[in-house]
């Protein structure tokens, strides 16, 4: 039922008329008379499920919403395995065979064309590496985005799906504001490293992309999180970092990188004891870009120290 604040014809009060979309009627709520009953109207308003008048403003739509994640926009419908009918009773042979041959009709239909089946590939993989990385769902929804406009363009061909889909993952990352990092995507994925930094740079050359830099400060809270490092110190390296990108030192400088180092240097001045070996290993960088990192910022910022 849809509430529609009118004025009644019949008790000429201001109250919520109410149109019963299944049998047609329209009631007024102040003194119950049916107004109209037209049972040939057709609702041409969303599939709207309210079970009472209170909860007319917080509706629910009906079904799976559209998503760029699934190959068909999450619109099929998929017919079931179990071989029963609506009372629970198992079908008969000849009707269990009908079934099973509509069942097989029915997936080689959504994926009769090759675009369909490299896209149902494709976001399989993409559904999977989703869980490994912890990504939320708006930067799968940008990856698959991208890989669609990759596909479009037929910027797969000679190179794998994977590797495609791992450098849309990590631009929509990129995008998103959220810190990962390409050699931690080419880990997960089981890709290589510089299959997927080719396909990245591919497709930002071809499409254009204005891919920005990654946020310091994001890294320096991932790699405290990772090392369980206390809150004070994680202050202290966050202002750290403030100062360090007003300074213009943070330019050109990896960030991870950049972060551990300055994680490092705030740990030095508290009573806790971690290795140079754990911060390079939380951060995915070198020892030797770490100490590289730490004289810098000791030379260039010493006052911070």
């Amino acid at each position: 039922m849809l509430p529609n604040e009118l004025v009644c014809k019949a008790c000429y009060k201001f109250s919520d008329i109410i149109t019963d979309t299944e049998c047609g009627e329209t009631i007024c709520t102040h003194c119950g008379i049916v107004i109209s009953n037209d049972k040939s109207s057709q609702q041409v308003t969303p599939e709207w499920r309210t079970f009472d008048v209170n909860q007319t403003r917080n509706r629910s739509r009906v079904g799976m919403p559209m998503t760029l994640t699934r190959h068909d926009g999450g619109l099929s419908t998929v017919i079931g395995r179990p071989d029963k009918d609506a009372s629970g009773h198992a079908l008969d042979n000849s009707m269990s065979s009908m079934m099973h041959r509509l069942r097989t009709w029915d997936y080689r239909i959504q994926v009769g064309s090759p675009t369909n089946r490299s896209l149902k590939n494709a976001f399989q993989k993409l559904d999977i590496l989703k869980g490994r990385l912890g990504l939320p769902g708006n930067v799968i929804e940008k990856a698959a985005y991208i890989y669609r406009k990759v596909q479009q363009r037929r910027m797969v061909r000679g190179r794998t799906i994977s590797a495609a889909i791992a450098a849309s993952i990590y631009i929509a990352s990129r995008e998103a504001g959220v810190p990962r990092t390409l050699a931690e995507t080419a880990s997960i994925s089981n890709v290589p490293y510089k299959e997927i930094s080719k396909a990245y740079r591919r497709i930002v050359w071809n499409l254009d992309l204005k891919v920005p830099m990654v946020d310091p400060i994001k890294c320096v809270v991932k790699i405290a999180n990772k090392m369980e490092i206390s809150e004070n110190i994680k202050r202290h390296a966050v202002n750290y970092m403030h100062d360090v990108i007003t300074s213009g030192i943070a330019a050109g400088k990896d960030p991870m990188g950049l972060a551990a180092a300055i994680l490092y240097l705030s740990l030095i001045r508290s009573d806790e004891h971690r290795r140079q070996l754990d911060f390079a290993s939380a951060s995915g960088v070198t020892e030797v870009t770490l100490r590289n990192r730490c004289k810098e910022l000791n030379i260039k910022i010493p006052q911070l120290n």
